[in-house]
């Protein structure tokens, strides 16, 4: 399945040079679903957010298009590896390394990559609740309810995150900056 994938960086008046060396990997104890190229899937919205919450307005944001393939550990939209991850969540709860209530995911995600071969190049998940909706900086989050009077509702823009481990993991191409528009039509000199 092709995505297209967005990367919010801190603006440092660079754009060419972020276009020759990115994406730009995220090492910070905080990435959680380990060390990797983070984008955000689909929703350019969602890299304004970023830019505007972490940012505070001094971003760009860079387009790539990848393939979601069998290299990628996709905890959105695979139901398989869903319920691996469920039964690692089991076996560390089973060999007593945590409770259910206190397990995070990147130490699930640590888990499995020591007990297995782990051969995914990437992670995909939706964080769920992860957007502020009442700051200043809210992201206009699209619900849509499925029946009045019942809580359950359709999220028309989740959340979901792409987190390449390698590189140039699903395919990654054309990497380049789409925004701010000053940046868009530069000229190499």
């Amino acid at each position: 399945m092709k995505i297209t994938l967005f990367q919010t960086l801190e603006d440092r008046n660079n754009p060419e040079e972020v276009e020759e060396k990115g994406p730009f990997i995220a090492r910070a104890a905080t990435a959680w679903l380990g060390t990797g190229y983070y984008f955000w899937d689909t929703h350019i919205e969602l890299g304004h957010w970023w830019g505007k919450t972490v940012y505070g307005g001094e971003y760009i944001i860079c387009q790539a298009f990848g393939d979601i393939d069998n290299t990628c550990f996709d905890l959105h939209g695979n139901g398989t590896h869903r319920m691996e991850f469920m039964e690692a969540c089991n076996q560390i709860v089973k060999s007593k390394l945590s409770t259910m209530d206190r397990l995070l995911v990147p130490q699930v995600l640590t888990y499995i990559k020591k007990k297995t071969s782990f051969p995914y190049k990437a992670i995909r998940a939706l964080a769920m609740e992860s957007i502020m909706r009442n700051s200043e900086n809210s992201y206009v989050v699209v619900t849509m309810r499925y029946r009045v009077g019942n809580k359950a509702f359709f999220d028309i823009k989740p959340p979901v995150q792409v987190c390449l481990i390698e590189k140039k993991a699903l395919s990654l191409t054309n990497y380049r900056v789409v925004y701010p528009d000053n940046y868009v039509d530069y000229q190499y000199i």
